[in-house]
């Protein structure tokens, strides 16, 4: 008769428990050898890739956009005015307070402040050789806005002639100019309504260059003047900064209204947060349902690995009553089919993350691969047969639709480990739900059939 292990023997259950689950992980099956294994690390590798992908992608083209925002159009804290109605100790100047150039100064020596970079922005419709008319947002900087402010200069790319304001000149968004028919040297029209009560006035200017910045909205809808220039003159001052890090906006905007306070200055100090608010929660929400979304492949995989497990669990029965007659606890033997899953996980998980960054940061090269192939298969088909009939190369992103010229991608590991631990999870969850089978197996029952 077998007598039960002593508490010595029982002690060391983790190593047998290891053992078999290792055994099991990678011993053939009677009927279909590894394929259920297989299977299960392939599942959970795919999806693991896919989400990491997908939220590369993702986190690329919000980056992109997040930057070109707050780099082009909204800094990271803005200084606005406040009309002499609201602010009676201050000076005033064109109706607006003043901000002195010892205050400005006082706030470009702060810690954490890049730049420092004074604006007007005007509304004005534009006109050029097609005759149909824009809507624009003249930004209006100084001269050497540029040298001054350097997100603005790595974000701003000159496509065409160069970014200056000689003689009342204007810089246009590269697709701004196209819509208008507009070149480097040509003139182009704007309707303008510049301070309170005044009429609509036209004036020309002349087109010195033209700006890519990514973003259509700004290629589209964007030019930039001088800020001394007579037309903009009677719109209020504003003040963008720019910090090393944009999330140390509320410390700086602290510094900054003691600064002005100190001096006796009404202005209003805003961060990027309240500016773009609507935009980055969309892309917030966005994010969160695409992975949400992404995250109900391993509940597929999961419940895959759950099948195959028990299955396992079902064709080791006689193997689990021998277990349990030598003594072995039920909590025990079903641990063994738990750790098959945690190998499970750590296998497919691991071939997953690695194979999921390496795809990521270079997705790129994979989509040109595919297109040459494509394209070497066309002209093939073309030289053959004749059946094709054009030149035109296939690409997957084609200028003629979208506004990208490559796919942007950014990994964090904090979220590509998270991804990893969720798919080890799944496959722990599954094989523990598989394992409870193994508390109805009787090994007198078992063992009296055989």
């Amino acid at each position: 008769m077998l007598s039960r292990p002593s508490h010595g023997s029982r002690a060391r259950w983790p190593d047998w428990v290891f053992f078999v689950s290792r055994r099991h992980f990678r011993t053939r099956r009677r009927e279909k050898g590894h394929t259920a294994a297989l299977l299960s690390v392939g599942g959970l590798a795919v999806g693991v890739i896919t989400l990491i992908t997908v939220i590369g992608v993702m986190n690329g083209f919000q980056l992109g956009t997040i930057t070109n925002i707050l780099e082009v159009g909204s800094h990271h804290v803005r200084i606005a005015p406040v009309s002499k109605e609201l602010a009676a100790k201050s000076s005033v100047v064109a109706g607006f307070v003043e901000i002195d150039e010892t205050a400005l100064e006082g706030i470009r020596s702060m810690p954490g402040v890049v730049s420092v970079l004074p604006y007007r922005d005007v509304q004005s419709i534009a006109r050029g050789f097609f005759g149909e008319p824009a809507g624009v947002l003249i930004r209006a900087v100084p001269h050497d806005a540029l040298v001054r402010d350097r997100g603005l200069s790595e974000q701003l790319s000159i496509s065409t002639g160069e970014f200056s304001f000689v003689d009342d000149a204007v810089v246009l968004g590269h697709e701004l100019a196209r819509f208008l028919g507009l070149r480097v040297g040509d003139e182009v029209s704007f309707v303008t309504i510049s301070g309170a009560g005044a009429r609509p006035r036209e004036i020309q200017r002349r087109v010195a260059g033209t700006f890519r910045t990514g973003f259509l909205d700004y290629d589209r809808a964007w030019a930039f003047a001088a800020i001394d220039d007579e037309f903009v003159r009677d719109e209020p001052i504003e003040w963008g900064i720019k910090l090393e890090n944009r999330y140390n906006d509320r410390e700086a905007i602290d510094r900054i209204e003691r600064l002005l306070s100190d001096r006796a200055i009404e202005a209003r100090v805003g961060s990027w947060r309240e500016y773009n608010r609507s935009i980055f929660a969309a892309l917030r929400m966005e994010k969160t349902m695409m992975t949400f979304l992404l995250g109900l492949i391993f509940v597929v995989v999961g419940v895959n690995i759950h099948h195959a497990l028990r299955r396992s669990v079902i064709e080791r029965t006689e193997e689990i009553a021998i277990l349990k007659a030598l003594g072995a606890r039920p909590s025990a033997v079903r641990l063994v089919f738990v750790f098959e899953g945690v190998w499970i996980g750590l296998v497919g998980g691991t071939l997953g993350l690695v194979l999921g960054v390496l795809l990521a940061y270079n997705i790129n090269g994979v989509f040109l691969v595919f297109e040459a192939g494509v394209n070497m298969v066309l002209r093939l088909i073309d030289a053959t047969i004749g059946v094709v009939g054009t030149t035109a190369e296939f690409a997957i992103f084609s200028p003629q639709f979208f506004y990208i010229e490559q796919i942007p991608s950014h990994v964090w590991f904090s979220e590509a480990f998270g991804v990893f631990a969720f798919a080890v999870l799944s496959a722990v969850l599954a094989a523990a739900s598989a394992s409870a089978y193994v508390a109805r197996i009787k090994p007198a029952e078992v063992l009296r059939d055989e």
